[in-house]
């Protein structure tokens, strides 16, 4: 499904929004800085022994934040307890194919534990999903082991899964089995046995099914595009262009296959998914909402951002509205509850210099497929200042606190003489000025959304030959 957002968006540069800035100007949004670079911790790993509940052992890897990196690198206690994300490698990988992407989420604020289980020619998906939920009940137990490292720094409550290829399809078998998992993201997930498209139908999370355009191993059309299909909203197929299997892994293997980017710029891409997608629903970080829902996720040039869906819709998605200076203009925005469950949605604006409000700040509970209608109010300034102001409002999910949908509110202050409603007087507005005088009806039809009374300039209520050197002066010396 294709969101009326994404419609939007996906349309810049095409005059969707006539005279928007380019994105990154217009929506630089809160600074939650270049997810693609390490956090503020280092990243260290040790490797660690997981006990099944039959008494059997696995090996798996455990990567930490760090104040020294590397193998066994001292542990940084300042920010735990950390959110954990159990990751499941793909077919006859190691661990350390993944460690660059791994010890990225560490500096973070993550605890990620790789199993190394299941790695021969005849391994059993369901085994190894099993093995990657033991994995979190390991971080459990040392979180409660006063003798252990770990004990008190594991959320335990802020649990996610991941994995790529067989181990991204066994990310969602184990995500199905574990009500602990609070978010799945991963990367060109391969369907197993038993299936994970199926296994889609019964994940209650939010989800993110990281994949290539070239991928040729794991294509996303009879993979990703399937679990997307049965997944419930929130769901996500973010679909890296040019993007390929191994370019996933930090090293080629035999039989890889290859894309028209580079590793280097895949795996930052990666990184950068990964890191927004896990901060906003394992860490509760706002700032990044915008690169996981909003209109900088949905216009970026790297991804196919079409499969999306957030389980809510804001719409129209784009109003324009003119004001008189002084007073203020408003705007009803219907807000759809398009998920599954029943849901309470929390109201914000973000991005403008006027004073705006919008109500309700929450709304009661909205049943699946209802719809109910917010009010963005904006005052329009007199003085000096921009003439154009665009409001980010958004609708905000209670049900997992990240999952928002947008629109956005464009507000032009009505001036004098300004007879193209462009914001400014200029000499773009003569011929306006002249269609107003001498053919009223034309300038309707030519301008439906201005105000022929701009061209009573010399304010005695009429429109008139009266108003043409005023306007002149108002042209030479505004």
């Amino acid at each position: 499904m294709i969101t009326p957002v994404r419609t939007l968006i996906v349309a810049f540069g095409a005059s969707v929004f006539p005279g928007l800035p380019a994105l990154g100007a217009e929506f630089a949004g809160p600074d939650a800085g270049d997810l693609s670079q390490p956090g503020p911790h280092q990243a260290a790993w040790t490797e660690v022994t997981v006990r099944r509940p039959d008494n059997s052992t696995f090996k798996a890897v455990l990567y930490y934040p760090a104040t020294m990196p590397g193998s066994g690198g001292a542990y940084d206690p300042s920010a735990a307890p950390y959110p954990a994300i159990s990751f499941g490698h793909g077919f006859l990988q190691a661990v350390e194919q993944y460690q660059s992407t791994l010890s990225h989420l560490a500096t973070w604020g993550y605890f990620v534990i790789a199993s190394r289980s299941q790695g021969g020619l005849f391994p059993s998906h369901s085994a190894f999903a099993a093995d990657m939920r033991h994995c979190l009940t390991y971080l459990e137990s040392e979180h409660a082991n006063p003798a252990s490292w770990l004990f008190q720094q594991v959320a335990v409550e802020r649990f996610g899964m991941s994995g790529h290829s067989m181990g991204g399809g066994a990310s969602i078998l184990a995500t199905v089995a574990d009500a602990r998992v609070k978010a799945l993201a991963n990367l060109a997930a391969a369907e197993t046995n038993p299936s994970a498209i199926s296994a889609m139908t019964n994940i209650a999370v939010p989800v993110s099914l990281l994949a290539g355009s070239e991928d040729s191993i794991v294509p996303p059309g009879s993979n990703g595009q399937l679990m997307y299909n049965n997944a419930r909203p929130p769901r996500q197929l973010p679909i890296i262009l040019g993007g390929y299997h191994c370019g996933f892994i930090d090293q080629d293997y035999l039989f890889c296959d290859s894309g028209s980017i580079s590793r280097p710029v895949q795996l930052a891409l990666t990184r950068r998914v990964l890191t927004a997608f896990f901060n906003l629903y394992l860490k509760n970080d706002q700032t990044v909402w915008r690169q996981v829902w909003g209109p900088e996720f949905l216009a970026d040039p790297a991804f196919d951002n079409s499969r999306v869906e957030a389980g809510l819709e804001l719409t129209p998605a784009q109003v324009s509205l003119i004001g008189p200076a002084g007073q203020p203009v408003g705007a009803d925005l219907a807000l759809k509850n398009t998920g599954w469950v029943a849901d309470r949605f929390a109201l914000f604006v973000e991005d403008q210099q006027w004073n705006t409000s919008v109500a309700p700040a929450q709304t009661g509970l909205i049943q699946p497929g209802e719809t109910t209608t917010v009010r963005v109010t904006i005052e329009v300034p007199s003085g000096p200042g921009a003439n154009v102001d665009r409001t980010l409002v958004s609708a905000r999910a209670e049900r997992d606190g990240g999952t928002r949908a947008f629109a956005v509110v464009a507000t032009t202050r009505r001036l004098l003489g300004d007879l193209n409603c462009d914001g400014a007087v200029d000499f773009g507005d003569i011929n306006p000025f002249v269609l107003a005088l001498s053919n009223p009806a034309g300038y309707a039809a030519a301008y439906p959304d201005c105000d022929r009374g701009l061209a009573d300039v010399n304010q005695d209520g009429h429109v008139d030959f009266g108003d043409i050197n005023p306007f002149v002066r108002l042209l030479t010396n505004p």
